[in-house]
């Protein structure tokens, strides 16, 4: 698979740390903290969308100077979008959206077995958005997946992004000019 992805985070991505968590805390982190995952959205505004969804999109004027990251490579992927992935699984559709504790737990212990499956032959798994589910994806990568990261600079500068997000989706930006 290629494409170009987004991701929204704390640091520009020479500083990224690959330190597993302890305890899982997205959906599918390590359910053992054996590796670290990061997350991606297909475009620009998904990402944005998926980061600030807990927060119901309200961006406080200190999240101005989060990095807007664009990756690109060609990735070899478990993609739980296709029907054919889900029934060789046992899965049906809730694996990429629902918000329950016990499907997280699911998709947790998944991404042990993916990584433990097929190590570095698997770059990561796509996913339906859970924020735009007819029409967008999200990556979650592990950290050996061939990507090249950009940091595009704080999205505080990405006013295009910030207009289109406060127009089309919502989103309220404090401390914005």
């Amino acid at each position: 698979m290629r494409q170009a992805w987004s991701r929204v985070d704390t640091d520009p991505p020479e500083r990224w740390s690959w330190r597993a968590y302890p305890r899982p805390r997205s959906r599918f982190d390590s359910a053992d903290g054996a590796f670290r995952v990061r997350y991606a959205g297909d475009e620009r505004r998904v990402a944005m969308r998926e980061r600030f969804d807990g927060s119901k999109r309200i961006i406080r004027s200190g999240q101005l100077q989060l990095r807007l990251v664009e990756l690109s490579g060609t990735l070899d992927v478990i993609d739980l979008r296709r029907d054919r992935t889900l029934d060789a699984l046992g899965l049906d559709d809730q694996i990429n959206t629902s918000r329950s504790p016990e499907v997280w737990t699911a998709c947790q212990r998944l991404a042990d077995l993916v990584h433990d499956w097929f190590g570095e032959r698997c770059h990561g798994i796509v996913y339906r958005s859970r924020t735009t589910p007819e029409r967008s994806a999200n990556l979650a990568f592990f950290a050996h997946a061939p990507l090249q990261a950009r940091d595009l600079g704080p999205i505080g500068e990405q006013r295009d992004l910030l207009v289109e997000c406060a127009t089309a989706d919502g989103f309220a930006i404090q401390g914005w000019r």
